[in-house]
């Protein structure tokens, strides 16, 4: 396992410099405590000491709030705020982007969490995206369905923006200054894929630069409660289009794109693993 970079566009004596530390905001909206609590533990137990700020919403259960109001208590770094009821699942993430104080911005959902080290692997490595693999558990949390790890070949494979956009996969940890310059996740497109691919997306043609550590350091729980990906396959193909449309793609082309993307919507991916040729989601 290795760390491959694409472009890295500081000065040698940069690299000399101690990592700092990361902010790591998670949008709530409701979650089961159990996993909302491994999520906020796994963020706050990395080997490097992070700010976590957890953004929940005005429909945010009691319940899932004395989780956060315990783990609080004991834990300085961790911060609680409530968006705006008429902030949806993007602008929770733009209100964390906006109130992060460190340098580099993670992005994790309460029903995932990450591997211990995940942020030190990343810190090192000075560009605008580091994205990393992920493996994908059952619900239970245990049973490992597949490994998902990206290579920087990989990556540099891909024939266009769109394509490497696709290909990266959590976790990231992205340059807080080059997220607030794209303006972060954009509000107007819907739920699908506006912060792991249309802002992706949106970062690789505003020049941002990109590295990818070859290890799987985020975990994906694939479950049937509430969930983005599980909406319904209307809407979210609704959503892409606006991606695609967005982004220049001719009308010609977006619904060849449509059929690389949709077989995961509304399903869950062990579902669609058991049918499909190609294991691996891209």
């Amino acid at each position: 396992m290795g760390v491959f970079t694409i472009e890295i566009p500081m000065s040698p004596s940069k690299f000399m410099e101690k990592p700092r530390p990361a902010s790591i905001v998670m949008p709530l909206l409701s979650q089961r405590d159990e996993w909302l609590e491994q999520s906020l533990l796994s963020a706050l137990g990395q080997t490097i000491e992070c700010e976590v700020l957890v953004i929940t919403s005005p429909k945010t259960p009691n319940n899932n709030l004395d989780v956060l109001e315990r783990i609080g208590a004991v834990n300085s770094n961790m911060q609680i705020h409530c968006r705006d009821q008429h902030q949806n699942f993007a602008g929770a993430i733009n209100l964390g982007i906006q109130l992060a104080s460190s340098e580099r911005i993670g992005l994790l959902f309460c029903d995932d969490w990450l591997r211990e080290n995940a942020v030190e692997r990343c810190l090192p490595n000075a560009t605008d995206i580091v994205s990393t693999g992920s493996t994908i558990f059952d619900a239970d949390g245990k049973r490992v369905i597949i490994e998902l790890k990206p290579t920087g070949e990989g990556f540099l494979a891909r024939p266009t923006l769109e394509r490497k956009a696709a290909y990266l996969k959590h976790f990231y940890l992205f340059r807080r200054d080059k997220l607030r310059e794209v303006g972060g996740v954009d509000e107007e497109i819907g739920l699908t894929g506006a912060d792991d691919f249309d802002m992706i997306w949106t970062l690789l043609e505003q020049g941002a630069t990109v590295s990818v550590v070859e290890e799987s350091l985020h975990c994906y729980r694939d479950h049937s409660d509430i969930r983005l990906t599980l909406r319904s396959r209307n809407d979210q193909i609704r959503d892409i289009t606006k991606i695609f449309r967005k982004h220049g793609v001719p009308e010609s082309e977006i619904s060849g794109l449509i059929a690389l993307h949709a077989d995961w919507f509304g399903s869950l991916i062990q579902d669609v693993l058991r049918t499909r040729t190609n294991p691996a989601p891209d």
